[in-house]
């Protein structure tokens, strides 16, 4: 009978120390379903990489908000829902004041459609992180005194050797305080600020953040400040 096959289950789980003998008694007197119950599979990447971290434990404690959790996969779902099979996204959701990881989507299609890329946790990809680093420049140059928000800077063609970095629209406005520029996430001025911080203070600040940063060579450039570098976005959320 299916209570008989429900008993001989909890009997196993007990005895491999997945459950308590409380939980497991407790658990003999539940009725058994009508009928099959939809198995919850919220956060599954996660899951596996706890699972791979601390294989003997048999109880994971996460910080992820189940409700929340549940909204990102149906987000993930439906925004890839129209778009080709190749395409990927990744989203993470974390508290700015705590840092704990709320919601965590590897990919939107674990366990279906394509075996192989679903299963691939996208949050762990090596990404440019674009213009993700602009802020933390910024806050840098503030901590050493080199600039403050109110400070201009110029928005002017520039050459550092055979780098010269250009901004989005191929546009120059001039003097910008540091305000608007990380407004208008213009590219100038912050290679300007980075070329007196140093490529490398900025390599060792992700580093010092917990980040793991992949260069395509052995020196960092100028180009790092603007996503020439390799992150993965779980790391991006520890800054």
């Amino acid at each position: 009978t299916a209570r008989a096959a429900r008993d001989r289950v909890l009997d196993r789980m007990t005895g491999a120390g997945t459950l308590q003998g409380p939980e497991a008694q407790a658990a003999l007197f539940d009725p058994v379903p009508a009928q099959r119950r939809d198995f919850p599979a919220l956060a599954p990447h996660l899951s596996d990489r706890a699972r791979a971290l601390d294989p003997l434990t048999t109880r994971h404690h996460l910080t992820l908000d189940a409700g929340l959790q549940s909204r990102l996969e149906t987000l993930a779902r439906n925004a890839l829902r129209d778009l080709p099979p190749s395409v990927s996204l990744a989203m993470l959701v974390a508290d700015h004041q705590t840092g704990a990881l709320l919601g965590a989507v590897g990919s939107a299609s674990y366990a279906s459609g394509d075996a192989h890329q679903g299963y691939v946790d996208m949050t762990q990809a090596l990404r440019s992180p674009g213009s993700t680093l602009k802020p933390l420049i910024y806050a840098m140059g503030f901590d050493r005194g080199l600039a403050h928000p109110q400070t201009l800077i110029a928005d002017r063609p520039v050459a550092f050797g055979r780098y010269a970095p250009q901004n989005f629209d191929g546009q120059f406005r001039g003097e910008v305080t540091i305000a608007e520029a990380l407004r208008q996430s213009l590219n100038i001025p912050v290679v300007l600020l980075l070329d007196e911080i140093g490529p490398a203070h900025l390599m060792s600040a992700m580093r010092q953040s917990g980040m793991r940063p992949a260069l395509p060579g052995d020196q960092p450039g100028l180009a790092v400040g603007l996503g020439g570098v390799g992150v993965s976005l779980m790391d991006l959320t520890r800054l």
